[in-house]
């Protein structure tokens, strides 16, 4: 007879150089879970010879971790006699690197149909995986570029908005000042020359009355003062500063009651750069509100530090606190945690400090007080 019989061609030499070729590791193992076929894609894989894991099983090469689910995959088919197919799973090769497979084992059968091996088809999903990873690692930078653009977009249109209105505003208050700010003038004079015709009666309830007049047009004045600041907000001009200086000429411009302690912790010698007009009208605004926030005592403390090029510089009050639903608000025009207050002064006192390119911010506990922070540039050089 001439030629390769069928078995002939299926004898093992044939069967393993036909397996070498596929490109996919393949391996067989029988129902001891010895490797008893390996083609040479799974061996490359791997980084062991075909003759080093003939008769060995997986927990001879790989980490016990990962050998116990190899075992538990291959006791599964066993049990059930059905194909089983892992999606993923990583394995350790000889240099120590992972690699991510999807496998798939069948069940080989005998002649009865008994179960005599199992067959492990491998896909090396590795790359695959590294490229979802990186395609993830992509999207979600994205995603939080895009989340950053679009909060800095809203920033920037609230931030366009609040000055629209923080000019119509500043329209409005600036006319506003002025048309009242005469009558006021001509009210104190009236005041001033009844006072001096009236001395002579000796009339407590008209002295009071005068009195009354005069500390109604004085609170009037400081309010219509308040708006012309708002509205007349001008370009700062800065020069270097003595910190001390400022926080003392703010002092003076307000009337603090005998029942309030004045702690003044600043060192002498430090320095900002920026417009003295506007940052003392800033801190006595800060300490106008802190007065106002300790009506029968309290203790008001003005500390500054310097921290690298800034100067941050503190007003602190013991006063009953900020309610939290105004205090996100607090910097915003016509935003008052007094009853009777016009919201004008915080916001005022942001422009100036923004305006010397600082910042300011607030803290408050309630029944603790109130600390506003100031941060300034240092003045060059220092």
């Amino acid at each position: 007879m001439t030629g390769d019989s069928p078995n002939r061609l299926l004898d093992a030499g044939f069967f393993s150089r036909v397996v070498d070729l596929v490109a996919h590791p393949i391996f067989v193992k029988d129902r001891s879970f010895r490797f008893v076929v390996l083609n040479q894609a799974l061996c490359e894989m791997v980084g062991y010879p075909r003759e080093e894991m003939l008769g060995k099983t997986d927990f001879d090469f790989f980490p016990e971790t990962e050998a116990r689910f190899f075992r538990s995959k291959d006791m599964e088919l066993f049990r059930s006699g059905g194909p089983v197919a892992v999606d993923e799973e990583p394995i350790t090769d000889a240099t120590g690197k992972v690699h991510v497979l999807a496998t798939t084992k069948v069940a080989l059968r005998d002649d009865s149909g008994a179960v005599t091996h199992l067959v492990g088809i491998i896909h090396d999903i590795t790359r695959l995986k590294e490229v979802e990873g990186a395609l993830r690692r992509n999207n979600e930078e994205l995603e939080a570029r895009v989340l950053e653009r679009t909060a800095a977009l809203e920033a920037a249109q609230r931030e366009l908005l609040r000055k629209e209105r923080l000019a119509i505003l500043g329209n409005l208050a600036g006319g506003l000042a002025h048309q009242v700010r005469n009558p006021l003038g001509a009210i104190a004079n009236a005041t001033a020359l009844l006072r001096r015709a009236l001395a002579d009666l000796k009339r407590p309830e008209v002295d009071s009355a005068l009195e009354v007049i005069h500390e109604e047009v004085f609170r009037a004045a400081r309010t219509i003062n308040g708006l012309l600041d708002f509205a007349r907000t001008r370009a700062p001009d800065r020069w270097p500063v003595l910190v001390a200086d400022l926080v003392r000429n703010a002092l003076e411009s307000e009337v603090v009651p005998k029942w309030i302690v004045v702690r003044v912790e600043v060192p002498s010698k430090l320095r900002v750069m920026v417009d003295p007009t506007q940052v003392e009208g800033a801190i006595g605004n800060l300490v106008h509100n802190a007065v106002e926030a300790m009506p029968e005592r309290g203790t008001l403390t003005i500390r500054a530090r310097a921290t690298g090029d800034q100067v941050i510089l503190e007003v602190h009050d013991t006063g009953a606190g900020i309610a939290e639903e105004v205090r996100g608000r607090l910097f915003e025009p016509l935003v008052s945690s007094k009853p009777l207050g016009l919201g004008l002064g915080l916001s005022t006192a942001r422009t100036f400090v923004e305006g010397q390119g600082g910042s300011i911010g607030v803290e408050s506990t309630p029944e603790a007080g109130t600390r506003f922070s100031i941060e300034l540039p240092v003045t060059d050089g220092d």
